[in-house]
Order: structure tokens, then C-alpha cells, then sequence
């Protein structure tokens, strides 16, 4: 039951710090502190795929849909993993 908790913290940890980087570009963009870097060195492994699938399929599109894609990935994930638990 432990382990079963630690994961999900862990999982939840990883949307938030997404959804915060949503947030951030929205209204704190442009700007940069030591903080907001720790925050993209977390996120930014997470949502790369997610760019490189838009940029291939949808290269002129001016939304970027990398959260949505790395959320579900994360649920997918998450799934799996307590289902195997």
C-alpha cells in the first residue's frame, strides 16, 4: 500500500508541475528565475514528445497541445502501472 501511494504522489506531482508550466507560459511568460528553470528541467522531458508529434502533424498550429498529450500519457501510465500493483 506504500508503494501504491508513493507512485501516485509521484504522479501527481508530475501533472501539477505540467499544469503550473501551462499557467506560467500564460501569464509569466518571457520572464525566467531559478525556480522557473527547476520547473522546465522537470516538464520539458515530459512534453518534448508531445512538440515533436505537433510539429510533424501540425506545424502551422499556433496552441500548443504538448500538456494534453503528456496529461494523457501520464494517465495512461499511471493506469497501467497500478493495474500491474
Amino acid at each position: 500500500m506504500y508503494l501504491y501511494n508513493v507512485i501516485d504522489m509521484f504522479f501527481n506531482v508530475l501533472e501539477y508541475a505540467i499544469l503550473i508550466e501551462v499557467v506560467l507560459s500564460w501569464v509569466y511568460a518571457g520572464r525566467s528565475n531559478q525556480y522557473i528553470e527547476i520547473l522546465h528541467k522537470v516538464t520539458n522531458p515530459l512534453l518534448e514528445p508531445g512538440r515533436k508529434i505537433q510539429d510533424k502533424y501540425f506545424g502551422n498550429m499556433m496552441i500548443d497541445f504538448s500538456p494534453i498529450i503528456a496529461l494523457v500519457i501520464i494517465m495512461i501510465l499511471r493506469k497501467i502501472l497500478f493495474t500491474l500493483l
